[in-house]
């Protein structure tokens, strides 16, 4: 079942795929691939929604430097890879190019580790089964110091933040480690790695993800974003309910904790830990429908601001106008849960997820347990490139419902919790143990 799941993983991956063939090798002109470098220039010119980027950036010089690097690309690959790297430079997670391959290229994989990064340091957070790995002692807590010779923060800044960006620091580090080891299919790499003795050695895995028992390893956000389509509940010391909510992507999500909430007893249950780590977002609708249980008044979303493009106003010298606009959430008319709540989040609780979290928190009704959030939100859209790709468009500044800035920067926690490489060792859930002892207090003088 599990080889199962993979398979139907990278077809959703590579939905978009390499349809090229000797057509499109005739259509490879200087004309098309620079239609599709100025696609991206203009949508950004007249929708991206901030406008100083573009003014430090010098958005319209930038463009001029790259017409030239886009003509002379030999193949699609370095066509899109160049075109990556264009949108990238505005360092927004809702606003990149999806190159026709999808977010990972087929015929390419990874070792069965998933790599995570504390104080700029490379770590193994865990790792899968194979004879490699275990033969190496590849386990949780292992430092890694290269790639290929390469000191690994250079690795990943040459490699993968040249062409993907989340916008963020934190969410580049907690997400964009899953391209790190990406690469063609079984190939070598070697990794110098301070294992959990202090000692330095080499090692070389092969970009293989599949263990031992034919199963796939995957990183636990792809597996919320992709795989899981259920939340996750149980009961844990003093009558709380701890409830995973692994992405807001479709409306059986909601359904089951409107469910859970329909069949809860409330006195079997003091309060509720809820937990959108690794939640990488989805649709609003499905978001506000579960909000919609666990509050008695109205709440605010985060705030929705648009600049207006007026040519006379360009004109005249003035400043472009905005316009703000905010979703309002109202209590469901049926049952909703209306006693404490704590909210674990952490650098990949993003969009939507983001947005639950800031909702319950500025709705006064949940602590916030774990790390800051990714700090990314923008309602995208899609423009076609040539050759199959997408460009993606961020469409709003989000603001907090007090107007205050998170993009790019994250909602900080009210109970900020620092991982440990020591926590990763001994698989210790300290966001998890923290907030259900903050909850354990807070139920003693509800």
């Amino acid at each position: 079942m599990k080889a199962v799941i993979k398979s139907l993983l990278v077809l959703y991956l590579t939905i978009s795929s390499f349809a090229f063939g000797e057509e499109l090798n005739e259509k490879f002109n200087n004309a098309q691939k620079t239609y599709g470098l100025m696609t991206i220039w203009s949508e950004v010119k007249f929708g991206f929604p901030y406008p100083d980027k573009l003014k430090s950036l010098d958005w319209d010089k930038k463009v001029q430097e790259y017409i030239p690097r886009v003509i002379n690309t030999q193949n699609i690959d370095d066509y899109y890879y160049t075109l990556m790297e264009f949108a990238t430079l505005l360092d927004d997670s809702h606003t990149s190019v999806i190159p026709p391959w999808g977010h990972f290229k087929p015929g390419y994989d990874m070792p069965p580790i998933e790599i995570t990064v504390i104080n700029d340091k490379f770590y193994v957070f865990q790792s899968g089964d194979n004879d490699e790995i275990n033969s190496q002692k590849v386990l949780p807590g292992t430092e890694i110091l290269e790639i290929d010779n390469i000191p690994v923060q250079t690795y990943f800044k040459e490699n993968v933040l040249k062409y993907y960006s989340q916008g963020s620091k934190q969410a580049n580090d907690a997400i964009l480690t899953v391209y790190l080891l990406n690469g063609p299919n079984e190939e070598k790499i070697r990794l110098k790695i301070r294992d959990l003795n202090g000692n330095d050695r080499d090692i070389i895995l092969s970009r293989n993800s599949t263990n031992k028992d034919g199963s796939p390893f995957l990183y636990q956000f792809v597996i919320n974003l992709f795989v899981e389509n259920s939340i996750t509940t149980k009961e844990l010391d003093d009558k709380i309910l701890y409830i995973k909510i692994p992405n807001f992507n479709n409306q059986n999500i909601s359904d089951e904790f409107q469910s859970v909430i329909d069949n809860l007893d409330n006195s079997q249950v003091n309060g509720l830990i809820i937990d959108v780590r690794n939640n990488m977002g989805g649709s609003s609708t499905v978001c506000d429908k579960i909000v919609e249980c666990l509050i008695d008044k109205p709440i605010t979303s985060p705030l929705m601001n648009y600049p207006h493009y007026i040519a006379a106003y360009k004109a005249w010298g003035k400043d472009e106008i905005w316009s703000t606009d905010k979703n309002i959430i109202n209590p469901r008319d049926g049952r909703k849960y209306l006693g404490p709540i704590v909210v674990l989040t952490n650098a990949i609780t993003n969009s939507t997820a983001e947005d639950f979290a800031i909702e319950l928190k500025y709705g006064k009704r949940a602590k916030i347990v774990g790390q800051k959030t990714s700090g990314g939100a923008g309602n995208m859209l899609e423009f076609k490139l040539p050759f199959g790709g997408t460009f993606n468009l961020a469409t709003f500044k989000a603001t907090l419902p007090d107007e205050s800035e998170y993009i790019g920067i994250g909602m900080t926690p009210d109970i900020k919790i620092k991982i440990t490489v020591k926590d990763i060792i001994n698989g210790y859930d300290k966001s998890l143990n923290r907030g259900t002892e903050i909850l354990k207090k807070v139920i003693m003088t509800y």
